[in-house]
């Protein structure tokens, strides 16, 4: 009779010198939505196979999707600073309301592109662990994008112009700010209420990334994708810190490693899931996720980047300095400003 083991159950049952002297431990771990590809790609493998692989079967997670956990992205992080669990994966956008500091990753509009967003990244990053330390007592791991945050209709939309008027569905604060900027109105509802607010009308619109929208069903209930980047939502990888101080020398290490391999993946993955979602959406090439849409797809002209530059400036930096302050602003531009070549004017 053959057995088959998975990688971490091999590692489990052969623990050598190399592993002596990491001390074991199961890590409490709270990540993203069970049904989308952050989750199923990323973290679960990661806890279950790459973490424990790379240790002996030293270090392994308990780990569920925050969907199974029935917690709202905005509680993972409160949750973690009071122990309930010791490594949370989430979103930046998510938590940002206890400290707007967190939210300077996430601006709409700061980046049209990954490479950009990356070097966006790596600037603020610094800025970002330390707003996590002083908020939760966490220290950040990694940091990914999820594919570029697009603009999906019941209605034809042919442009920026189009969204005057109408009401449109967004995730976070800064996404909002862009929405207003461009005329509409902002609905805040969550993810899962998405597809009934389209039916019946309570939005016009919605936010997310094309990835996020075919998973949850969204072509079944809009008829054009705007294909117009607007943000790039980054997940972060968090651990308690005094339990992240408290490991051994060599547990940090792996779990460095392991973190930074993960970390390279969501980039990678992102970027390749991006063009996927939008084809599954539409049907304009060949989706290996499954049945495709037929939404009519609209690519933004030279104007429509020309506008979406005029809203970054005039409505997402300055209402997110107002939300975080001189100081806040000012660390902002001399990291990830400088990074994208932006700059935000304080008076």
């Amino acid at each position: 009779m053959k057995v088959l083991l998975t990688t971490a159950a091999i590692a489990a049952t052969s623990v050598g010198p190399a592993f002596a002297e990491v001390q074991a431990h199961e890590f409490k771990v709270v990540g993203t939505w069970g049904n989308l590809a952050s989750w199923n790609d990323l973290e679960l493998p990661f806890w279950t196979e790459t973490l424990p692989g790379l240790s002996g079967g030293q270090l392994t997670g308990n780990a569920i999707p925050i969907t199974e956990a029935g917690l709202k992205g905005g509680e993972v992080m409160r949750l973690l600073n009071l122990g309930v669990f010791e490594v949370a994966h989430g979103l930046g956008s998510y938590v940002a309301a206890e400290n707007p500091a967190i939210e300077g990753m996430d601006l709409s509009s700061i980046a049209s592109d990954f490479a950009t967003m990356r070097a966006i990244s790596d600037a603020y990053r610094p800025v970002m662990d330390e707003s996590f330390q002083n908020t939760y007592g966490a220290t950040i791991l990694s940091m990914h994008p999820w594919p570029a945050s697009m603009i999906y209709c019941r209605d034809p939309i042919s442009s920026i112009a189009d969204l005057a008027g109408r009401k449109v569905r967004v995730h976070s604060a800064t996404l909002g700010d862009f929405i207003e900027g461009a005329g509409g109105t902002v609905v805040t509802l969550p993810f899962a209420e998405v597809v009934p607010a389209l039916e019946r009308g309570v939005a016009d619109c919605a936010v997310t990334d094309p990835v996020s929208a075919y998973r949850a069903s969204w072509q079944e209930v809009i008829n054009h994708v705007f294909a117009l980047p607007i943000g790039y939502s980054m997940t972060f990888s968090a651990i308690n810190t005094d339990l992240w101080q408290g490991l051994d020398e060599d547990s940090r290490a792996i779990m460095t490693d392991a973190f930074r391999k993960l970390e390279e993946d969501g980039w990678s993955n992102a970027e390749k899931q991006q063009a996927m979602g939008v084809a599954c959406l539409t049907g304009t090439s060949e989706c290996t996720m499954g049945e495709p849409g037929s939404a009519t797809l609209t690519l933004p002209t030279e104007a429509d980047i020309a506008t979406r530059q005029a809203i970054l400036d005039n409505y997402v930096l300055p209402r997110w300095a107002e939300r975080c302050g001189a100081d806040c602003a000012a660390a902002w531009t001399e990291t990830a400003g400088a990074a994208a070549g932006l700059a935000i004017v304080t008076n």
